[in-house]
This record gives C-alpha cells, structure tokens and sequence, in this order.
C-alpha cells in the first residue's frame, strides 16, 4: 500500500551545490559544437523529481523488497597476481574445472539485522549463476587467458540494500591461485520499482548525463559521481537537493570550453568524476538522477 505523500516543503532540505549555479555555456556532451547552450537551472527539475519520490508507492516497494547497492566486483585481498589475471575477471573470462552442483539450491532468506526482517526470493542455480558471471566458458572454449574455477559451494554473503546491510545467499566460486571465492549473489534479479516521474525526454545541451556515484557508505557525507560531458565543454558540476528519503543529483555543463583549433568539436563523450558534499550522511537515502528520475548506479558506467 502506498505511502501517503509528504509536503515539498516538509521533504525537501534545499540545494547544497558545491558551486552555485553561474551562467555560461556549453555543447551537448559528445556533441560536435554549434551554439553555445543558455545556462541552465537544475534546481525546477530536481524539486519535481523529490516531490514525486518523497512519499510515494515506489519508493515503499523499494523499501520493501531487495534491491543492492553494490556492484558485485571482485577484489582479492592484497591484489591480483598479475595483469592478466586481472583483465581476465573485469573482462569474465573463466573456465570451469569443477561440477557445478545440480538441480535448485536450499531455500534460503534474505536477512536483513535491522528487525531481523527476512525476505524468501526465487533462487539461481550454480549453473544460472556461473554464466552470469560474464564470458564464461567450459574446458574445451578457454579464452587465451581464463582463470580457473575450481571449486562451487553455495553460501551466503551481506551486501548494502536500499534496506540497509543484509545477509543473502550466495554462489562461491573458488579460482585457481586464490583464497578468496569469487562471490556472487544467488537471487534472480528482481523487477526495479517504476520511478513516479518520466524521464526528460528531450535533452538539454545545458545539463551532462550522470553515469554512477560511489557514497561507499551509509555514513559518507562525500563521494564522487561519474558524469559526461563534450570535448569542448568546460567541465561538469553536480548540483545536489537532499530530501527526507532522497539525494537528488543533477549534471551541469561549467562554462570555459574550447573548440578545436578549426572551431568544431570532436563526437565524443568524455567522463569525469565530481566530487559531492552533502549537508548529513546519505543513510539510506535514494540517490536519484535529476535527468532520469530514477536512482543512479552505485559505482561507476558500465561500459
């Protein structure tokens, strides 16, 4: 049952931008020049954006169910033996050595330490979980350069939710020349709330995409946001607005950009990372994206 919704006024704590809003201009990140854009207040949108989250139906249904925070990276303890290794899990190339176990695994909750509130979802299977890992392969496919699975054990592990730290079950992965298993979360992936409020559906050569954020914890009050910008853009503020259950961010084109030395642009994105202060610990708020109206990633772009 949805939430009744709070008063804007009540919700909202006001706009704790860094850098205050200035005017200037700016192309369309990855854009190949032209007009400059007119400066641009982000402050409308991301007060509609709260209003429509602060209170609502889907930010209770994402309060209720399962949702992660954290990308599932893994990170040996003391590193990688070497480079190679290393491109081999960013990039998901393993080869199995092991029987993965058959059929579906125990039925096992979601626990969070809050309450001890206890959640049951559908599960994956060794094998469900093994090909998610990326480009996994058997024995007679190795990439040029795999690493080993040689052991698959089902467990648990605590991940961030946007319900606070839980205890989930888990697929372990134990790889050849480590002590730490490869982890990775054995629920199926769930349907994510519908935010309550429509994208932008036109873009704004003022305003730059938001790609992630890394608020590590419940206790950051600073944190860096991933964002994209043009070739001959200034640069990107983050402009933040802070709400009772919601951080709004917004992307901002800065003024100050040059153009090639024959006056165009090249079509391409770069990205940069914006540092964000906030006035009190994220917590478990949503962190939003203005341009999207939806939460924004933890961690950075997915390529």
């Amino acid at each position: 049952m949805a939430a009744g919704r709070t008063g804007t006024g009540a919700a909202l704590c006001g706009l704790v931008a860094a850098v205050s809003l200035a005017a200037g201009c700016g192309t369309a990140p990855g854009g190949g020049g032209g007009a400059p854009a007119a400066p641009v207040d982000t402050r409308p949108r991301m007060e509609r954006v709260a209003a429509a989250w602060e209170g609502s139906a889907a930010l209770a249904q994402w309060r209720e169910g399962f949702h992660p925070l954290d990308e599932q990276d893994w990170a040996p303890p003391g590193g990688f033996r070497s480079g190679e290794d290393k491109a081999a899990a960013v990039n998901g190339n393993f080869t199995l050595r092991a029987a993965l176990p058959a059929g579906p695994p125990p039925a096992t909750p979601v626990r969070w330490d809050a309450g001890g509130t206890e959640l049951t979802l559908p599960l994956l299977t060794a094998q469900e979980a093994y090909e998610q890992m990326g480009r996994a392969k058997g024995a007679a496919a190795e990439p040029e350069h795999a690493l080993p699975v040689t052991a698959v054990v089902f467990g648990e592990t605590t991940v961030r939710t946007s319900r606070g730290p839980a205890r989930v079950p888990a697929w372990l992965f134990g790889v050849e020349g480590y002590d730490t298993p490869l982890t990775r979360i054995a629920i199926r992936p769930q349907e994510l709330p519908k935010p309550p409020i429509e994208p932008l559906r036109t873009f704004d050569g003022g305003t730059a995409p938001l790609f992630g954020h890394a608020a590590a914890s419940p206790d950051a009050t600073s944190f860096e946001v991933t964002a994209g910008h043009g070739a001959c853009d200034g640069g990107v503020a983050v402009d933040v607005l802070e709400g009772t259950d919601t951080v709004v961010l917004a992307g901002r084109i800065l003024p100050g950009g040059k153009a090639g030395r024959d006056g165009a642009c090249p079509a391409m994105m770069l990205e940069q990372r914006v540092p964000v202060t906030l006035a009190r610990p994220v917590g478990e708020r949503l962190v939003l994206d203005s341009e999207s109206g939806a939460p924004l990633e933890k961690g950075p772009r997915r390529r």
